[in-house]
């Protein structure tokens, strides 16, 4: 049984609630000032724990308070990034410990070091522990001003003053002229609406927006908030009728088009709905990308969204066009970098995609995805055990889920079908969401078939089919299990739908070659190959499929040129 390459960018993180009496023990060490035992204790739990955002939040203060900032930044900010939302982390100060104080020093190291949106994310986190911390508001207001963005740094100063009227002779106070405590107005209300949001309260949110609103009503900041706390409740009309309101007041504001595409993007993802309405809302959602980018053309985030939706849909061209253009306007942007090896590794250009990990690598060393998306060069390039060494790094930083899956197919290449099954099992012991992909079964299928536990293979085959029912290369396999287990009818029905399968991408193209070509039929597969490289001729994926199945049939000739082409189109 063959199986060749699959999506790249199918990405999970696993989000977990705390074992609060465990944590318990180790907060008790640090009541009892045994800093060292309860560095240990964390260290331990988080090793044992990987995904829970609170035993990285213990440890973070922990090194925090042994005077370890670089290892507590990682810890705090990997406790952020695993909940997702600040609201999912169990924030309570032990005794002796002043975490506002902490994190405002560490939003202070990210400010120096020109990295924004992590020195915002702590600024929120203090805020969550203390919703009047104005020294918070203070440093929200310096991070804005480093960014260029008076308007908002003018509001964070403003609501810094209201909690604490001393700073009036403050020097935040003397930059924006403000000589006397301004009044609670609509931009109280949408910071409070901001920080309810923050806290999980998002009832609360929607009031206080309602409220910015009744003595605002132009005021499109709030309503683009509003519309992200409907979003976050699912209340999909509610948040598009704000957003509606947004865009009569002002066409130009960026984040509306934004906020509608994620909408759109949200609601073609939907699983109760039909291919006609996935596409329609695929369809809103570049549509609203367009307009953002028209709206503010000098603004990465657009072209970032933009590229991630053209990844997603396979439009390799465009996704790089955009990630690109990203770069253009930041050239140490580290998603869009990433984004760029992803676009690269999909369309098969390795020498390309290594060099935008590496610009990567060298904006986030510490970075997990890079040794994942490494791994994930060499496993396409066959190179197992390279594969096998950058996976086990991305391990040892982060306990991705996905990661174990990459580390399956290694060992399952490798003819270790026992490692790969466990590693498959792991896989979904980190995220039950992986229980619903076709390729985790497709993958299962196959090792216990080598394993000749049939009816094991059968199930996950029939389920992977059942998650993916246009994939050819599953039906292949399935059919195979049913020739095996002599299921002759099943066997003729899908060995049907295989031969009147009709490609329409150039994976579909490659599937069905390596199918063929597998049956002993390789004129066939090249013939398959040369109807795919006519009709997408832009698609070097195609070509590298060919060039291996010359390689395999011996064409020396065909091969150099076939290399010779590649050379000049790539």
């Amino acid at each position: 049984m063959k199986k060749i390459i699959i999506s790249l960018f199918v990405f999970f993180v696993l989000v977990s609630k705390a074992c609060c009496a465990e944590i318990m023990d180790g907060i008790k060490l640090l009541n009892s000032n045994k800093l060292n035992s309860a560095c240990e204790f964390f260290k331990n739990y988080t090793d044992n724990h990987p995904n829970d955002p609170d035993g990285h939040y213990w440890l973070g203060l922990c090194y925090k308070r042994a005077g370890q900032n670089e290892l507590s930044a990682y810890h705090l900010q990997k406790s952020f990034d695993l909940s997702q939302t600040i609201e999912e982390i169990d924030i309570v100060e032990p005794a002796g410990f002043n975490n506002q104080n902490d994190y405002l020093d560490i939003a202070l190291m990210y400010l120096e070091n020109g990295e924004y949106d992590k020195a915002h994310t702590y600024c929120d986190m203090t805020i969550k522990l203390n919703p009047k911390n104005a020294q918070a508001y203070v440093m929200r207001s310096k991070i804005f001003l480093a960014q260029n963005d008076n308007d908002n740094a003018r509001s964070a100063a403003i609501r810094a003053i209201q909690y604490d009227n001393e700073l009036l002779d403050s020097e935040i106070a003397r930059r924006f002229d403000i000589a006397e405590v301004p009044p609670f107005d609509f931009e109280y209300y949408n910071s409070q609406g901001v920080e309810n949001f923050y806290r999980g309260e998002i009832e609360a949110a929607i009031t206080c927006f309602k409220k910015s609103l009744d003595m605002n009503f132009k005021n499109v900041v709030a309503l683009n908030n509003l519309a992200k706390a409907y979003i976050k409740l699912q209340n999909y009309d509610e948040a598009k009728s704000a957003l509606k309101k947004a865009r009569v007041l002002s066409p130009k504001y960026f984040d509306t088009y934004l906020n509608l595409a994620h909408i759109a993007k949200l609601e073609s993802s939907a699983a109760d709905i039909g291919s006609f309405a996935r596409k329609k809302y695929l369809k809103e959602q570049q549509k609203y990308l367009k307009s953002a980018i028209d709206a503010n053309p000098n603004d990465k985030r657009a072209y970032l969204e933009a590229g991630s939706y053209y990844l997603e849909q396979k439009d390799y061209e465009n996704a790089i066009k955009n990630f690109e253009t990203a770069l253009v306007y930041d050239d140490e942007y580290y998603e869009a970098y990433l984004g760029l090896a992803v676009s690269y590794l999909e369309s098969g250009n390795s020498q390309k995609a290594l060099l935008a990990l590496r610009n990567a690598g060298a904006l986030n060393s510490k970075s997990d995805e890079i040794s994942y998306y490494l791994a994930k060069m060499c496993l396409l390039e066959e190179r197992y055990d390279e594969a096998k060494d950058y996976l086990e790094d991305a391990l040892s930083k982060a306990q991705n889920p996905q990661y174990y899956l990459e580390m399956g197919k290694i060992y399952y290449y490798k003819n270790d079908y026992a490692s790969a099954i466990d590693s498959f099992k792991s896989a979904m012991s980190h995220d039950v969401r992986l229980k619903n992909t076709a390729e985790l079964h497709n993958y299962l299928g196959l090792c216990y078939y080598h394993t000749k536990e049939l009816k094991k293979a059968l199930d996950n085959l029939v389920r992977a089919n059942e998650l993916e029912p246009d994939n050819v290369i599953y039906m292949y396999n399935l059919s195979l299990v049913y020739k095996t287990t002599r299921q002759d009818n099943l066997y003729d029905k899908v060995y049907k739908k295989i031969l009147s399968f009709n490609p329409k991408t150039a994976q579909d193209f490659i599937n069905l070659s390596t199918i063929y070509y597998d049956r002993g039929q390789s004129d066939v597969a090249r013939t398959l190959l040369d109807e795919g490289i006519r009709k997408m001729p832009e698609q070097k994926a195609l070509y590298s499929a060919k060039l291996k199945l010359l390689k395999s049939l011996g064409d020396t000739q065909g091969e150099e040129k076939l290399k010779e082409l590649m050379e000049k189109l790539f």
